[in-house]
């Protein structure tokens, strides 16, 4: 795969993440603030998207993937597979509406596909 190819796959990934993740940025403020899985998985989700997205930019205006940004894809990768199993688990053993578990399992679907294909960019590519 082509840097520029990365670089839109690192882009797409940070966009994904934050309409993910955006419009839950009151938690880190209210009731749940307390709470470090929740500045795990929101906070540690939207850093992750900031530094995707400052990642796309430098690949696609033609720096080589370097080893800390296949690091950084790699930590992305695992982030999104424990925080969307496990969220996955609990809305599906939960008794909420057949709507919001389809919603959760699109959602964790599709960021656990972003993290697969960045962490497998990150796996092929030397590390320098």
């Amino acid at each position: 795969m082509t840097d520029r190819r990365i670089a839109w796959w690192s882009g797409a990934a940070a966009v994904w993440t934050f309409i993910a993740w955006g419009n839950r940025i009151g938690l880190l403020t209210g009731d749940e603030s307390s709470d470090p899985w929740t500045w795990i998985r929101v906070g540690g989700s939207l850093v992750f998207g900031v530094a995707l997205a400052v990642i796309g930019v430098m690949l696609w205006r033609g720096r080589p993937l370097s080893a800390w940004m296949a690091r950084v894809f790699v930590g992305f990768a695992a982030l999104m597979l424990v925080v969307w199993l496990r969220s996955a688990a609990s809305v599906l053993t939960g008794d909420e509406s057949v709507a919001f578990k389809s919603v959760h399992v699109v959602l964790a679907s599709i960021s656990i596909g972003f993290g697969i294909v960045l962490g497998r960019v990150s796996l092929r590519r030397p590390s320098t």
